[in-house]
């Protein structure tokens, strides 16, 4: 595994730099404005890179997919993504389309959430014809979230790979055959941060996942949580998913409390993340990664440990922590100005 690692990086480092440089040639570029402060026009190569790394390792290195089909779908998401990058879907278009790429994962691609286990003390609880459904809520809630916790640099990224990498040492653990598959995934991601999070030179120029990057992620990453929770051959519990994505989850859910709160329209772009808090708060951007990962890492890791006791104990330890999540960012600014004086307003964003 470790060949197919290091043939699958140096093939995604080759496939990123020849995206980055069509995606200057037509244009496909992020501009600074009144919220990005980055400098110059920076390629959103990375949707585009990840995929076509993720097309090659199917192909030459024979890793397969989870089904056939959700290749298909996740190319479709691409593509619309792309378009969105360029012209600017409006969001609740964006949305729907997004649901209707899990319906399509639900039923034309194989994988469904059947089963959410026994969240009520009652029992395993089957979805039956809520299946669908559900699935296609799952995917258009969590790649809503990545796309709209791609703020600052290197963010959207990791905490894609969090869930992956987790699930992938399962799997070697268990020694699942679905391993390589996750694999295929996560290093084409680390040599996206190479790029994103890099020196901005010749050989390593900055680069974006655009809407079609972390979009698609998150069609990826919830078909992976979903195929691993379900069936015989689960590694984790259903509800453990939620705990491996609780920062662009909860990030995404408080964000929208936040907007409602102070009149605002819920898909309309503002400062309410709580990536901006921290930022308003002084730490730097590389700070508030750090800090937005650790965060990431602790959820998960209680999530895992939690499996040991009853589904429903998870679950309301999961609600515990929203409710705490909610109330630090909208308490924010009154956090900020106790702890560290007058916060920072305004730190600006830049997209990852």
């Amino acid at each position: 595994m470790a060949i197919t690692a290091l043939i699958l990086g140096l093939s995604a480092l080759v496939i990123s730099r020849a995206c980055i440089s069509v995606a200057l040639e037509e244009g496909l570029v992020d501009h600074p404005d009144e919220r990005k402060t980055h400098q110059g026009a920076v390629p959103l190569a990375g949707g585009p890179a990840f995929f076509i790394t993720l097309i090659f390792g199917n192909l030459a290195l024979d890793i397969p997919p989870y089904t056939p089909t959700l290749l298909v779908i996740a190319a479709g998401v691409l593509l619309l993504g792309l378009y969105d990058d360029m012209n600017h879907i409006k969001a609740t278009f964006r949305l729907m389309l997004q649901f209707g790429a899990g319906l399509l994962i639900a039923t034309w691609g194989g994988i469904s959430i059947t089963n959410v286990g026994n969240l009520l003390a009652m029992g395993d609880i089957p979805l039956m014809v809520l299946a669908a459904p559900l699935t296609a809520l799952a995917v258009a809630g969590l790649s809503n979230a990545y796309n709209m916790i791609d703020g600052i640099d290197g963010l959207a990224a990791s905490t894609v790979i969090l869930p992956l990498a987790v699930l992938f040492a399962l799997a070697v653990q268990a020694g699942h055959p679905m391993a390589p598959t996750l694999l295929l995934m996560i290093v084409p991601l680390a040599v996206f941060l190479l790029y994103n999070l890099g020196p901005n030179n010749r050989w390593l120029p900055k680069m974006f996942l655009g809407d079609a990057g972390s979009v698609t992620l998150g069609v990826l990453v919830t078909a992976s949580l979903v195929y691993f929770s379900q069936g015989e051959q689960a590694l984790i519990n259903p509800v453990t998913a939620l705990w491996l994505v609780t920062v662009p989850l909860m990030d995404m859910l408080a964000t929208m409390l936040r907007r409602l709160k102070n009149g605002r329209h819920l898909m309309q772009a503002d400062r309410s993340h709580l990536h901006h808090a921290l930022m308003d708060m002084r730490f730097s951007r590389r700070q508030t990664l750090a800090l937005m990962l650790i965060y990431g890492v602790a959820c998960a890791g209680t999530g895992l440990w939690l499996e040991q006791f009853p589904e429903f104990i998870s679950m309301a330890a999961y609600f515990a922590l929203f409710g705490a999540h909610c109330l630090f960012v909208l308490k924010s600014e009154t956090i900020g100005r106790k702890l560290f004086g007058n916060s920072r307003a305004g730190g600006g964003s830049v997209p990852g």
